[in-house]
């Protein structure tokens, strides 16, 4: 069994990344966690600016994924992606994956753990302050 991270472990991890704070997003259940909607994650999945991969590179031992995603470490995978200020969202100075965009993806998703998520996520947007 992985063991999972609840908010105050993955904050953790994300402040001993070697990536600048500006050059990431946190995406998919590590995004949950730190909104508090979720208990815990079992990896942190990050966006990066192509700066931000250039910077993990030097850091790290980067393995690239057949789906292009790369394996930072045992506990944190990126992928490249374009920083767009519809995607992201501050929340508590980390940049996480915009609520409204995990939704879609959530509801166009097959797996099973995702249309677990569906219910708290509305949940949790039905009750945000706009």
């Amino acid at each position: 069994m992985e063991e999972r991270m609840n908010k105050k472990e993955l904050l953790e991890l994300i402040d001993s990344l070697k990536i600048n704070k500006n050059e990431f997003w946190v995406l998919s259940s590590g995004a949950l966690v730190l909104r508090g909607i979720y208990p815990n994650a079992g990896d942190l999945d990050i966006a990066v600016t192509e700066k931000g991969l250039n910077e993990l590179k030097n850091a790290y031992d980067l393995k690239q994924k057949e789906n292009g995603w790369y394996i930072v470490n045992d506990k944190v995978e990126c992928v490249l992606d374009t920083k767009e200020d519809w995607k992201i969202e501050e929340y508590e100075g980390i940049l996480l994956q915009n609520i409204d965009e995990y939704y879609k993806y959530l509801q166009n998703s097959n797996r099973e753990k995702d249309k677990a998520r569906i219910p708290l996520v509305e949940e949790y947007m039905k009750n945000r302050i706009r």
